[in-house]
């Protein structure tokens, strides 16, 4: 025997077969007296074959419809995860219901990722008008086109859209913490009469009321159960509406695939899915509801009929007065901007006081400062006059300088000042010491310079030349008080502070 046998020694071990061996080694004992055991069984126990079912082949639609049918699956996945997430309430029904709406089971925006991701491909708001579109067509005939192609026609709002078990409506939802409008992605239950009896209030027949989700979550499961149905039913709607439209459906058994070579890049003859209207946002708050537009009375626009109100508001809305000349509408708009741009009285009064009254607060404590360290100032400029000139010798120890140049003076109260201040705070500190102390240091102009110049002591009275200082003794030094010197700066200074 060429073939390789398989000893009950050598079970385990690997080894490499010859390229001609074939794939399948011959039985070993044991396996061939298990099938002889398996054959004895299957004759006693043969019966006739049953029939296979006879399954229809599915057959290939065109590339827009195949999408729409995707999205369909997708988006029935994302709604049966999401209610089996977050399982809805039954709103309240009465006992002989045979249909319960379940509004609002989750968003659009919650949901548009979610099929985005399953279906590979754009879930917008046009996609989902297509689907429902579909789920509300009957399937078996094109729609007419009954709709007037008129552009100025204003087409009564639509609150919701049902078909095939689904339901679409308006609401609101939280997007990057601001509320915006979205559509509600609900479902409509079939029950039977009374199966939801036991939950209702009190167990009457006719009463209404939900007392919780214990029979809804049975509902839940039956709509969930029916997904494949739906799936069958649209299929077979894109099916009739590929006939409808003069295309022949194509098994997929017998269909040649297309590849990258035989594709053809053209458009499919058969049309796409209309859209169907989706319940609009509110553009307007529900107060702007109360009254319409003029303007579109006057443009002969056509509403919806609405009904009466079972309260008739009590106000009278008085009609506008007529429109006059283009010339009297021209003068009355220039008198109202006229009469807006012009402050009144009180107005500017207020503005002007206040600006004098922030500005006098500003100027006060930039004075209030200046004077704070105007004693400091007083003391630099005194020693500053106090030094002996460069030039003299140390014989006369009282000659003093009696004017300097004002920049110069400005620059030593800089360096010598204790807290940091700036060339112009030191020039204005001068300045306020010659308008303080006028008979202290005066500011002369010579040529283009300013010069600062201290004030000579006054000369003495003759009396006091007379007068033998042996004979009144000597003075105290707190008792003397000289006219301009540095005591009645401080004096001038503190009283201007409020301190003295």
């Amino acid at each position: 025997m060429s073939g390789v046998q398989a000893t009950p020694g050598k079970r385990g071990a690997k080894r490499a077969l010859p390229p001609n061996t074939p794939s399948s080694l011959p039985p070993t004992p044991q396996t061939r007296r298990r099938r002889d055991d398996d054959d004895d069984d299957d004759s006693q126990d043969s019966q006739p074959p049953a029939k296979r079912q006879l399954v229809a082949p599915r057959s290939s639609l065109p590339e827009h419809l195949a999408n729409l049918l995707t999205l369909h699956h997708a988006f029935n996945i994302a709604l049966s995860l999401h209610i089996a997430q977050h399982p809805p309430v039954l709103p309240p029904h009465s006992a002989s219901a045979t249909r319960v709406g379940v509004p609002n089971v989750t968003t659009f925006h919650a949901l548009r990722s979610v099929v985005e991701r399953t279906a590979g491909r754009r879930f917008g708001r046009e996609e989902l008008a297509r689907l429902a579109w579909l789920w509300t067509w009957d399937g078996e005939s094109l729609p007419a086109d009954t709709e007037d192609d008129n552009p100025f026609l204003v087409r009564p709002a639509v609150e919701s859209v049902s078909g095939l078990s689904y339901l679409i409506t308006v609401t609101r939802t939280l997007e990057a913490g601001r509320r915006v409008h979205t559509h509600g992605i609900g479902i409509e239950l079939e029950i039977q009469a009374g199966e939801t009896r036991q939950l209702l209030l009190g167990g009457a027949p006719g009463g209404l009321g939900n007392r919780g989700q214990g029979g809804g979550m049975r509902l839940m499961g039956r709509w969930n159960a029916g997904a494949d149905l739906r799936q069958d039913e649209v299929r077979r709607r894109l099916e009739r509406w590929v006939e409808l439209n003069g295309g022949e459906v194509t098994p997929l058994e017998t269909a040649h695939l297309p590849t990258p070579t035989t594709r053809t890049s053209g458009r499919s003859a058969i049309p796409p899915i209309p859209l169907l209207p989706l319940p609009k946002f509110p553009s307007v708050p529900s107060a702007g509801n109360l009254f319409s537009s003029p303007a579109m009375s006057e443009m002969g626009l056509t509403s919806s009929p609405k009904k009466p109100t079972l309260l008739s508001d009590p106000f009278e809305i008085k009609e506008k007065p007529a429109a006059g000349t283009p010339e009297e509408r021209k003068k009355a708009l220039f008198a109202r901007i006229k009469a807006r741009s012009r402050p009144t009285f009180s107005e500017s009064l207020a503005s002007s006081s206040g600006v004098i009254h922030r500005r006098s607060d500003q100027e006060e404590l930039k004075r209030r400062a200046t004077l704070s360290r105007l004693e400091g100032v007083a003391e630099g400029v005194w020693m500053m006059f106090s030094a002996p000139p460069p030039g003299s010798g140390s014989g006369t120890p009282r000659a003093r300088r009696r004017a300097l140049p004002f920049s110069e003076v400005a620059e030593t109260v800089v360096q010598s000042s204790k807290t940091p201040i700036s060339i112009a705070e030191a020039e204005t500190s001068l300045q306020m010491l010659v308008d303080l102390c006028p008979f202290f240091v005066t500011s002369k102009r010579v040529g283009r310079h300013d010069w600062l110049e201290l004030r000579a002591e006054p000369p003495s009275s003759p009396g006091s030349v007379l007068s033998s200082p042996g004979i009144a003794g000597p003075a105290s030094p707190g008792r003397v008080r000289r006219t301009g010197g540095l005591r009645e700066v401080r004096e001038r200074i503190r009283r201007e502070l409020g301190e003295a």
